[in-house]
C-alpha cells in the first residue's frame, strides 16, 4: 500500500492494488502447488482439438512451460497496469 500511496494513489486505491497483488500471488502459489500433480502432465494432450485447438496443441509440453517462473514479469505488468489506471481514475469502484 505504501508504494501505491507514494505513487500518488489514494488509500482506497492502495487497498485495491494491495488486494490485487495479494490475489495474484495466492493464485500463483495455488497453481504451482497443484501443477506438481502427475495429472497435469497429460491433461492438455487429452483435450478436444476441435474445441480447444490452441490448448490441445500444448500437449505434453505443459509441464515444461508451466515450470517457467513468469511471476515477476506478470507482477510487474499487473502493478504497472493498476498504477496507470489509478492515475486516471478511481480504481476502487
Amino acid at each position: 500500500m505504501g508504494g501505491a500511496i507514494e505513487h500518488g494513489c489514494t488509500p482506497e486505491q492502495g487497498v485495491h492494488i494491495f488486494r490485487s497483488i495479494w490475489y495474484y500471488t495466492v493464485g500463483e502459489i495455488l497453481v504451482r502447488a497443484h501443477s506438481k500433480q502427475p495429472a497435469a502432465d497429460t491433461f492438455f494432450s487429452r483435450l478436444d482439438t476441435t474445441r480447444t485447438p490452441h490448448l490441445a496443441g500444448i500437449g505434453n509440453r505443459w509441464p515444461d512451460l508451466a515450470a517457467r517462473d513468469t511471476y515477476p514479469d506478470g507482477l510487474r505488468a499487473l502493478v504497472d497496469g493498476l498504477l496507470s489506471r489509478a492515475a486516471g481514475s478511481d480504481i476502487s469502484g
